[in-house]
């Protein structure tokens, strides 16, 4: 009996913290299919515990880059739950400045004003951020993150699949497609179970869904062929693994950059 225990120990021992067992009556659990959400009407996203600004980016489509100077926040990205982050404008300010530069091309015709000097200033929050200029660290390889057949294909229409569906083997090991950093570990994003996001450099990002459970921390340093997660799945369709990339914040076909199989 000591001995069954010490084994159940050291095979325990071995997994990270960031493990989670959804039942189907958890509202992680994937009973939604995984979707970009649409912007909410304010403009804004309270962030919530486990939340990450990758996560946040990752759940409106939204290049993480551009999300953090909209904030003013500084690598590494750091944020608190119950902080309020701006997703981009608000249909509420777009109108009241299409109004303000109404009136004061009004006011400027009534003083017979140069039209040359009718100009509206740039404010803050109609400024386009840039993107970072640092020099790109090249993607070298992809590789599948899971050896299967795709069983449902991507789709950048309406709220088809922003990814691509790949069919397991069960207690098969869920693989880092290239080099990166954990970005993002929990089940917090409603329809995607239990998530880990990779960031390989600055433009893309890959996103691993519907784990039984997670194997890495954030801010944890992979390579190419790592093990990420254990595969899980969605309602009956198991194991399957939900497997997207992001490039600037965009979904884009997994298979394009995938190698050819």
């Amino acid at each position: 009996m000591s001995r069954v225990i010490m084994l159940c120990f050291l095979l325990t021992g071995c997994a990270y913290e960031v493990i989670h067992f959804p039942t189907e009556n958890s509202p992680s659990y994937a009973s939604n299919n995984a979707s970009v959400s649409s912007l909410p009407a304010s403009g804004y996203h309270r962030v919530e515990s486990g939340e990450t600004l990758f996560s946040i980016a990752f759940r409106y489509g939204l290049d993480y880059r551009e999300l953090a100077a909209l904030n003013h926040i500084d690598a590494p990205y750091i944020i608190y739950p119950k902080q309020k982050i701006r997703l981009g404008e608000n249909k509420a300010n777009s109108s009241q400045r299409v109004a303000d530069k109404a009136t004061n091309k009004a006011s400027k015709a009534v003083n017979n004003r140069p039209k040359v000097a009718v100009k509206s200033k740039v404010t803050a929050s109609t400024k386009t951020y840039k993107k970072d200029t640092k020099p790109l660290v090249k993607v070298k390889a992809w590789s599948w993150p899971v050896d299967g057949k795709v069983v449902r294909g991507f789709s950048n229409t309406g709220v088809s699949s922003k990814g691509i569906d790949i069919k397991g083997t069960q207690g098969a090991l869920v693989k880092a497609a290239a080099d990166g950093t954990v970005v993002y570990a929990g089940s917090g994003l409603i329809g995607y179970g239990n998530l880990v996001i990779v960031k390989h450099n600055e433009v893309y990002l890959s996103a691993y869904a519907y784990n039984e459970r997670i194997l890495v921390k954030e801010q944890q340093n992979v390579r190419a062929g790592d093990s990420l997660a254990v595969i899980g799945g969605k309602g009956n369709d198991r194991p399957l693994l939900h497997f997207e990339v992001r490039r600037d914040g965009q979904p884009i076909n997994p298979q394009d950059i995938l190698p050819k199989r």
